[in-house]
């Protein structure tokens, strides 16, 4: 299992595991996503398996994925959790 290094669809490039999906990372620079990749496989000890401790891949992008959590799903939740509790403080009022 290595970790790779690939330009991401928004912006810059990112830092992901072979068998993953998600970005571990994102950098700025080619450079800088790849010492980060470095570093990590260190930590992760990649290398005493013998496989390739870093793979750049400049021939793909990685995707966005759309089942990251952002602003909007937080929003709504929020707004959706606001409402819940103004309901129940109005059934509350009424009921005393």
């Amino acid at each position: 299992m290595a970790i790779k290094v690939i330009r991401s669809e928004v912006d810059g490039w990112d830092v992901v595991r072979e068998d993953e999906d998600v970005a571990l990372s994102n950098h700025p620079t080619r450079e800088s996503a790849e010492a980060a990749a470095k570093i990590r496989s260190d930590e992760e000890r990649i290398n005493d398996a013998g496989d390739e401790p870093v793979v750049v891949d400049t021939e793909h992008v990685h995707p966005i994925d759309d089942n990251r959590e952002g602003m909007r799903p937080a929003f709504l939740a929020l707004a959706a959790l606001f409402t819940a509790v103004v309901t129940l403080i109005v059934i509350l009022a009424i009921l005393s």
